[in-house]
């Protein structure tokens, strides 16, 4: 564990498990005053083999813009190893600020949470094999009129879960986005197909879409403009899952994998 303690701010860094992951636990402001010994700090995690960061936080009461700049430049270390930066517990006013600033649903590998344990479910789960309750597959063709019907189904499919109504409307948001631009800019073609892969944990759902065409990697245009005719589907899905990332499918395609945590079942 690392601990750096100011007049104004005390942080606490401490690894978990073997995946590379590491907890930053904040008390204080964020301002210009401590961005720069915090990111002396945040350099060394990085370098002594910290490739996923999950910052809490849940007792810091203001961020500037410098605060802001740190994430960015957090988000850019990240980004080659392949690493993710998550927000979590964020307090209302911090959670305004990110808003305000775009971060979240922009930036391909920062995700938000209300909790470090969340956090670190959603990294874990691409570091442990554990097996789904059940497993659903569908396959729909590149038909724009077969939209409303497919999600529908895979949403229907997650209310016996215990979801919530807000997060079953997230996951019918998110699956309709990653499913438009499937046959939008992937299997463009009305005889290609477009598959849907549904797994049940006791915690979360997994859903993976895999288009068959040339494939759409991630990145969105537009997002950031209040005025563009689209480009904002990327950043419903970010803001209204755990965790969406993209991967190439083989011979050709792309699988956005999308993730939705909930509390254990029991």
């Amino acid at each position: 564990m690392t601990t750096y303690a100011g007049s104004e701010m005390a942080v606490h860094i401490r690894r978990h498990g073997q995946a590379g992951a590491c907890v930053v636990e904040y008390v204080g402001d964020i301002d210009i005053s401590v961005v720069p010994e915090f990111r002396r700090e945040l350099e060394t995690a990085l370098e002594s083999g910290c490739s996923h960061v999950v910052m809490d936080l849940s007792r810091v009461e203001y961020a500037d813009s410098s605060a802001l700049g740190l994430l960015v430049w957090l988000d850019r270390r990240l980004t080659p190893l392949g690493g993710r930066l998550v927000l979590a517990g964020a307090t209302r006013d911090v959670t305004r600020v990110l808003e305000l600033s775009g971060l979240v649903s922009i930036a391909r590998s920062v995700s938000a949470t209300p909790n470090v344990e969340a956090a670190l479910e959603g990294i874990d789960l691409t570091e442990h094999v554990t097996e789904p309750l059940w497993c659903r597959s569908i396959s729909m063709g590149a038909d724009v009129d077969e939209l409303g019907v497919r999600r529908q189904e895979v949403c229907d499919l997650a209310i016996p879960l215990g979801f919530s109504e807000a997060a079953l409307f997230d996951i019918k948001v998110a699956v309709g986005e990653a499913l438009a631009n499937a046959v939008r800019h992937g299997s463009t073609a009305i005889e290609d197909r477009v598959d849907i892969e549904i797994r049940a944990y006791d915690d979360r759902i997994l859903i993976a879409v895999e288009d068959s065409g040339e494939g759409f990697n991630g990145e969105h245009s537009g997002a950031d403009d209040p005025y563009a005719s689209g480009g904002r589907g990327i950043m419903f899905m970010r803001a209204l899952m755990d965790r969406v990332e993209y991967s190439t499918r083989e011979p050709a395609g792309t699988i956005v994998t999308l993730v939705k945590h909930r509390a254990p079942m029991g």
